[in-house]
């Protein structure tokens, strides 16, 4: 079982002292205890969205910990606010921003907070609304850490254009952790394998919604895109983080042994690692954008009319 060095800051409501040696699921029930704290208002947003995705949580909390330091500026692009919790309680992060779409009737830019519903505490954030895919609203290295989680895979014009203001806003050795779906996991490959369509969530709205997953992506893909973007990858993963209700952990299990199989019998033509359900990769800026438009990503110029 994996074993996290988790240093909660504020053990006091955690029952814990300094640096704790915390197992995956120790870990999980500690974030999942900072990220229920607040009063949401909506039952619907904390059993919908923040339990479903509480393992990825954990997940991102873990790669955080260890390059966490005291004063460090954070902002957490496209996010709900759900991390704000587990950053300020667990991680004594105290300079949070947040990103959100442009909307008329709400301010571009303006401090906010959560309420903590056991404690009577307050959780501070900014929050500032413009186009992600557009220029962002910050000086270079400006942060310390960019935290871009499940967002690459919702961007539907220029991908390229947000990753280098990525690269713009964070400092020289500052990080960015990414995580996105990932489109070659287990549970895709049993999709492709019984008929169906291996992306996570490819279908459109009815109505206008940045939802749709416009390009999920595979693990070679996100490793180039953080190469050719001036970041190099201090730990890149995929983990299933979310609970399997289409096909069942025995098939998912039987199939990860048929890969495993097949990659010894092909001679590693047929790839077996990296198969879980979601790609995780903290980085360190260590450039600038080394290629614009790459072409695993864009289609070729068109060459002018004569």
């Amino acid at each position: 079982m994996q074993t996290t060095i988790l240093e909660v800051r504020d053990p006091s409501r955690f029952g814990a002292v300094g640096t704790t040696f915390m197992n995956a699921s120790e870990l999980r029930r500690t974030v999942e205890s900072a990220l229920l704290a607040p009063d949401y208002g909506s039952a619907s947003y904390v059993n919908d969205y923040l339990k479903v995705h509480m393992s990825r949580f954990a997940e991102t909390v873990g790669l955080l910990q260890p390059i966490m330091r005291p004063g460090m500026r954070i902002v957490d692009l496209g996010s709900y606010g759900s991390l704000v919790p587990a950053l300020r309680d667990i991680l004594g992060a105290t300079d949070i921003t947040l990103t959100e779409p442009f909307q008329e009737r709400k301010p571009a830019s303006e401090d906010s907070f959560l309420q903590n519903a056991r404690y009577g505490a307050r959780y501070p954030f900014h929050v500032d609304r413009f186009d992600i895919e557009g220029p962002f609203p910050y000086e270079d290295g400006h942060f310390d850490i960019v935290i871009f989680t499940e967002v690459l895979e919702h961007l539907s014009r220029d991908p390229l254009q947000t990753m280098s203001e990525i690269n713009r806003i964070t400092k020289p050795g500052g990080y960015l952790l990414l995580s996105t779906p990932n489109c070659a996991s287990v549970r895709s490959v049993i999709r492709i394998l019984r008929g169906g369509n291996p992306n996570i969530y490819p279908v459109y709205q009815r109505r206008p919604s940045t939802d749709r997953h416009n390009h999920e992506y595979v693990p070679w893909e996100v490793r180039e895109l953080l190469k050719l973007c001036g970041f190099t990858s201090s730990e890149f993963k995929t983990a299933d983080v979310y609970q399997d209700q289409q096909f069942g952990r025995l098939l998912t299990l039987q199939m990860k042994v048929m890969l495993r199989i097949g990659s010894l019998l092909s001679l590693g033509f047929l790839k077996a690692r990296e198969r879980g359900d979601t790609i995780f990769a903290l980085a360190q800026k260590t450039g600038g954008i080394q290629e614009r438009y790459p072409g695993f990503l864009y289609a070729p110029a068109e060459k002018p009319a004569r």
